[in-house]
């Protein structure tokens, strides 16, 4: 599928990269990564979904392509740079992915621009500024690469929470490919930092979720050691109205253990 690639400026700015793929005519889908993940994270269901939607994916400022800038990395101006893919990209509104911070970022940013956002799917995520339950610190510290000396060392110590212990063991060529991506394309250990700081300082949202308007699925995988699905649970039950579709056995990464059957979900909830 041919994709063009375009900067859009954001507010403070900083030029972000946007990678716009899809038929033409079709209903535009923004995907928002997650923490320090470009958007390659969605590269197993993009085939998918690029033949249905006019895709759009972008580099979170700092990762890849986009600058940096010299201001401060709040949920706000992640948030306003949600606005400025969309404004770029000549968008007054789109279906929403967010997977990981990713979902947190769609939540903030359907609370702040409700026209903007036709359908909702939050993956693998929990309520904004709040996760009731949390992970194992063993877990934690595994995402984080603690003590790791590469990128590909963190990202191989990160793979042993992001994928079920089922998949590590049947998929484990794919998990290198991975590996190897990221050890190949680090993220700045201080961008990093920044996305963890915005997230940790983020204002708890769970009681503004009853205000979201938009049809939203939360789609999680039973066994993420990274986000227990309690968290998921409970970010269904503040949203109206809100689907859930938990993927049995599969760990944080759920939609790289089944892509296909993630982008079938997907697909059968926003053209309902």
């Amino acid at each position: 599928m041919p994709e063009t690639h375009q900067s859009v400026i954001a507010a403070d700015g900083v030029r972000l990269a946007v990678t716009i793929s899809g038929p033409v005519d079709a209903e535009p889908l923004l995907l928002i990564p997650g923490l320090g993940a470009a958007p390659s994270v969605f590269n197993p269901i993009r085939p998918s979904l690029d033949s249905r939607y006019r895709t759009v994916v972008y580099d979170p400022r700092g990762v890849g392509a986009s600058e940096s800038g010299e201001s401060t990395l709040t949920m706000d101006l992640m948030v306003s740079d949600v606005a400025a893919v969309l404004d770029g990209a000549e968008l007054s509104s789109a279906h929403v992915m967010g997977a990981s911070m990713g979902g947190v970022v769609a939540q903030y940013f359907v609370l702040e621009h409700p026209d903007r956002v036709a359908r909702l799917v939050l993956a693998a995520t929990s309520p904004g500024g709040r996760k009731p339950v949390g992970a194992d610190p063993r877990a934690t510290a595994a995402l984080l690469g603690k003590g790791a000396r590469s990128p590909e060392e963190a990202y191989r110590m990160a793979s042993t929470v992001l994928y079920s212990p089922q998949f590590q063991r049947t998929h484990s060529e794919f998990i290198e490919q991975q590996i190897r991506w990221r050890g190949a394309h680090p993220v700045r250990p201080r961008v990093f930092s920044a996305q963890l700081a915005a997230l940790s300082a983020a204002s708890d949202i769970t009681a503004r979720l009853a205000q979201v308007r938009a049809a939203t699925l939360v789609m999680h995988g039973t066994e993420d050691a990274v986000t227990p699905i309690e968290n998921a649970r409970l970010l269904a039950a503040s949203i109206p109205g809100a689907r859930s579709r938990w993927f049995e056995d599969c760990g944080h990464l759920f939609f790289h253990e089944r892509p296909e059957e993630t982008a079938r979900v997907m697909h059968e909830f926003l053209r309902d």
